[in-house]
């Protein structure tokens, strides 16, 4: 959480906030748990957007460890659990080391030929200016 997006939330919305982490993101709920009007939804979940976000991205960082272990359950199974539960179950640790930035890489080699080429232009003419007196 960064300090600037915590600083500024009222007990009220700190409120609304843990209460929607602690019931799995249940919006309605932690509204009336925290005493928002149900016409406030859009207002409120403007408000606290970052907050939600920063508070997310360590909920995913937490989970990291329990996904990498899950991975290194699955490459050991003694096959008691369906393939097709492991499958779902790996692809799920997988999107989650991937959002924390732990999982694959990918690279793009990129190479460019690039070719520097001068202009020669023609010398500048001389201006000549011609004065022009008009005729009374």
């Amino acid at each position: 959480m960064t300090n600037i997006t915590k600083k500024n939330l009222t007990k009220k919305q700190e409120l609304f906030l843990d209460s929607l982490f602690s019931n799995g993101g249940n919006v309605v709920e932690a509204m009336e748990v925290s005493k928002y009007h149900p016409s406030s939804r859009s207002n409120l979940l403007r408000g606290v957007r970052n907050e939600i976000a920063e508070r997310t991205k360590s909920s995913l960082a937490g989970a990291a460890a329990k996904s990498a272990k899950r991975m290194e359950e699955a490459l050991d199974a003694d096959g008691t659990i369906p393939t097709s539960q492991m499958e779902t179950r790996m692809k799920a640790a997988a999107d989650i080391l991937d959002r924390v930035g732990v999982s694959k890489r990918q690279e793009i080699d990129i190479m460019a030929e690039v070719i520097h080429g001068i202009v020669l232009l023609p010398a500048k003419k001389k201006e000549t200016t011609i004065n022009h007196i008009p005729s009374v």
